[in-house]
């Protein structure tokens, strides 16, 4: 049986030679949204753009093999760590409200072994409290918190 790591090799070699209609060793940014979308890594609507701009290497608007690649293992550890994120924060919100108010917050804070100041806890909070609410929801800035955690 061949190892994740082939499969995944041979999925994103597929998929990159597919659109790379012309063999010339690169697609362009259409191209780059359908090959991503083959492999299970769809990019939000307007995201591909910045995703060329963020990694094509030599500034050249086309994306390589190579450059594929890179991109579509940073976006699965993202979603690797957004998953873990969401875990933990399940995890926190001990009266599963959906939330984590500033009593679960300072709970977190003591479990990973911060000295807890009153400022802390105000600080996080004004940082990911985006309705400003006493509270942090899941959804919006929470990525951040990773950070902290």
């Amino acid at each position: 049986m061949k190892s994740l790591k082939t499969y995944f090799s041979i999925v994103y070699r597929d998929a990159f030679n597919f659109f790379d209609k012309t063999k010339k060793g690169y697609i362009v940014a259409e191209d780059f949204d359908r090959a991503l979308r083959c492999i299970g890594t769809a990019p939000k609507e307007g995201e591909v753009d910045d995703l060329v701009k963020e990694y094509d290497i030599n500034g050249d608007g086309k994306i390589t093999f190579e450059e594929m690649v890179v991109v579509t293992v940073k976006r699965r550890e993202y979603k690797d760590s957004d998953a873990e994120v969401k875990k933990i924060f399940k995890k926190f919100d001990t009266d599963h409200d959906g939330v984590l108010s500033r009593s679960e917050l300072v709970n977190v804070l003591k479990t990973i072994g911060d000295k807890l100041l009153v400022a802390d806890v105000e600080e996080i909070l004004a940082d990911f409290d985006e309705n400003h609410d006493g509270v942090i929801q899941y959804e919006g800035k929470l990525n951040g918190i990773k950070w902290y955690l």
